[in-house]
């Protein structure tokens, strides 16, 4: 005799299957610059993954092992959308930058739909430059750390640079790689290389943008 939890839970399970995965955008954003005071840091050239999905979910499409490296369960994200949690007021995900595939990839990543609540709550561009300021910080240091590592021969491509110890920031270096003029100068390079894609890709969650969206 089937007990009434397992129909429960077998219930939950289903509807967690049922949940479908939502369109995602990408772009390969390149980057390249040199923070020539800085001996540790050097010249730095990478390619990072940006994407923006209309839910959490998306964000498992752009590479492997994202729960990995994230801790963000894709069970929990299915459950929290199967019950209809998932709002432009609250999302388990809003942004995230990380690592993928072994490591040997970086991305940004940025769920639209919260995106046009918080656009609706404080203003469109507040919520922009807030978004974008906050998660290419996360990216911005993933890059420092993939350059530094290069100079010291680890193997980026394998993901060895995850296992490193993350260089810290800060003006004593004789404690810290990255100074705080180099952090500063290399985000403000990384946001003017991703505003416009970021830009384009929003105005599918936020109908105000579709007039500037063509700034690249």
């Amino acid at each position: 005799m089937i007990k009434l939890k397992d129909l429960l839970k077998e219930s939950i399970n289903e509807l967690d299957t049922n949940v479908s995965t939502p369109k995602t955008f990408t772009k390969k954003v390149n980057v390249s610059f040199d923070i020539d005071w800085n001996d540790s840091i050097g010249k730095v050239e990478d390619t990072f993954t940006l994407a923006m999905s209309s839910n959490s979910l998306g964000i498992y499409t752009i590479g492997n092992d994202i729960e990995k490296f994230t801790g963000v369960s894709e069970k929990d994200i299915k459950k929290d959308i199967a019950a209809g949690k998932e709002k432009p007021d609250d999302a388990l995900i809003f942004g995230m930058s990380n690592a993928m595939n072994g490591g040997k990839d970086i991305y940004l990543w940025v769920n639209g739909t919260r995106l046009s609540g918080a656009a609706k709550k404080a203003g469109v561009w507040p919520a922009l430059l807030e978004i974008i300021s906050h998660e290419s910080t996360h990216l911005t240091r993933s890059i420092l750390t993939r350059a530094i590592a290069k100079k010291k021969g680890i193997n980026i491509e394998n993901g060895d640079w995850v296992n490193e110890e993350w260089p810290t920031i800060g003006d004593d270096s004789e404690v810290n790689l990255i100074d705080e003029e180099a952090f500063a100068t290399s985000v403000g390079i990384v946001v003017q290389e991703i505003t416009p894609h970021f830009l384009e890709m929003a105005s599918n969650y936020i109908p105000e943008l579709e007039s500037v969206k063509k700034l690249n």
